[in-house]
């Protein structure tokens, strides 16, 4: 589960903040060093987000020159998001409840 992981494998905190600031491993996460982790990944990366995956995939295509209006790839955002059995791209996961241990 995601709270085994957490309390296992999760030795340090901020891991992402300090790679995308460019401090090493054992250097203390700092304010600074977050809103340049968020300056990089604002110049750097395309973000998108799990709960608007539709705008999210049409905001990727966009940014790497992927034709919209072709066949094949219409196709492909039909079967990734289709209805039902259609659908290929879910797996069930259990829910997280707020206030829970694994939520926190």
């Amino acid at each position: 589960s995601i709270l085994e992981w957490a309390e296992e494998h999760n030795e340090e905190s901020n891991v992402m903040v300090k790679k995308l600031a460019g401090l090493k491993f054992h250097d203390t996460a700092t304010e600074a060093a977050l809103r340049l982790a968020m300056r990089t990944i604002e110049k750097r990366f395309v973000v998108g987000l799990t709960d608007n995956m539709k705008e999210s995939i049409r905001r990727f295509n966009i940014v790497m020159n992927i034709d919209l209006t072709s066949n094949r790839n219409q196709n492909c955002m039909r079967k990734f998001f289709g209805h039902g059995t259609l659908k290929t791209n879910s797996n069930p996961h259990p829910k997280l409840e707020p206030g829970s241990p694994a939520w926190d």
